[in-house]
């Protein structure tokens, strides 16, 4: 029984080799599963070490990768939306219809328009607008005359009269107030006349300043800058010019200055002048030396002073002040000037 089993263990050996020797004789089907090799081929050597009766065991199948699906893509990113610009400021309204500002910044495109395209309606159409413009003017000459006559201080016929009797009277008493003043101050000054002996001009101004010794008393004391008498013969007692000149500034002839003792000297003209205008200057030196106040100096002048307005007027005014409240603007001025003329009225030394 034994050798039986044996028998058919044997037989069932040699069929598999034999199976197994003409398999490898012929090419592996593609994907094919590995089998045992025949024996002698090299594969058979190869594979010595899986033994002879050992199946080998089937790969595990590789666990299938998971396949996520594919993200979906982000949306496309919101187009821009472009900045508005900003609105434009509403331009500001222009002049009023018929204002001055109107008519000036209009009437010279009417007057083209006429000129280029003279139909009728064009022309009248400048020559109407011209007629607005002159009536508006007529008004404001009219109240100005009214307004003005009414304030002493926007009159200047209160400063000056027109009237020729009145200016001639003004002038009678003006004269009169100068030549007191002046002859008051003959014993306070003296005239300093530099001069050349060969000027002409010097020759004629020695006339003029004998006039004014003559009128007021006031004592010239003439410097010859050459050192030469004058070529009319004036003045024949003179000084030669020793460093006063220089002093004073004085490189030209004639050249006038007034002395104040004891030691100030004040330039009052170069060149030849004439007589009044020189008692004026005079009075001018005399002045700012302190030697009159303004209401005597006032006293001299061919109008009536009832104050200036200066820059020290303003009292803190403002432009929007005077804008908003043109009323408090002219009772402001008006006050200034009352106390400037209040002032003016004390009596002066020459009336005294």
């Amino acid at each position: 029984m034994k050798r039986t089993v044996h028998i058919a263990l044997a037989s069932a050996l040699w069929v598999s080799l034999a199976h197994g020797q003409a398999s490898a004789s012929e090419p592996a089907a593609p994907g094919a599963k590995d089998s045992f090799a025949a024996p002698g081929s090299e594969s058979f050597y190869r594979g010595k070490a899986e033994g002879w009766f050992w199946y080998k065991d089937p790969p595990e199948d590789e666990p299938e990768l998971e396949v996520k699906a594919p993200l979906p893509p982000p949306p496309p990113p919101a187009p821009m939306q472009m900045a508005e610009p900003p609105a434009a400021p509403a331009a500001a309204p222009g002049p009023e219809l018929f204002s001055v500002a109107w008519i000036r910044d209009n009437l010279p495109k009417y007057r083209d328009r006429a000129i280029d395209n003279p139909t009728d309606a064009n022309v009248q159409a400048y020559y109407y607008l011209q007629r607005v413009m002159m009536d508006k003017s007529s008004k404001f000459s009219e109240r100005s005359s009214q307004v003005i006559m009414r304030d002493p201080f926007l009159d200047e016929d209160s400063r000056r009269p027109v009237a020729t009797y009145a200016a001639n009277a003004l002038n009678r008493e003006v004269s009169n107030n100068r030549d007191k003043v002046l002859k008051g101050l003959a014993n306070k000054v003296g005239l300093f006349f530099f001069f050349k002996g060969n000027c002409v001009l010097c020759a004629e101004q020695a006339a003029v300043l004998q006039s004014l010794t003559a009128a007021t008393g006031i004592r010239i004391i003439p410097v010859s800058l050459d050192g030469a008498p004058l070529d009319n013969g004036l003045f024949a007692n003179y000084r030669t010019d020793d460093g006063q000149a220089k002093k004073l500034e004085v490189y030209q002839a004639p050249a006038l200055a007034l002395a104040i003792p004891p030691g100030r000297t004040e330039i009052v003209g170069y060149g030849a002048i004439t007589l009044d205008v020189l008692f004026n200057r005079v009075l001018i030196a005399a002045r700012e030396a302190s030697l009159i106040d303004q209401k005597t100096f006032a006293s001299t002048q061919p109008f009536f002073d009832n104050g200036l307005l200066t820059l020290d007027d303003n009292d803190g005014l403002s432009q929007d002040q005077i804008d908003q409240d043109p009323a408090a603007f002219v009772e402001s001025m008006r006050r200034k000037l009352a106390r400037k003329t209040i002032d003016g009225e004390v009596p002066h030394e020459a009336q005294q």
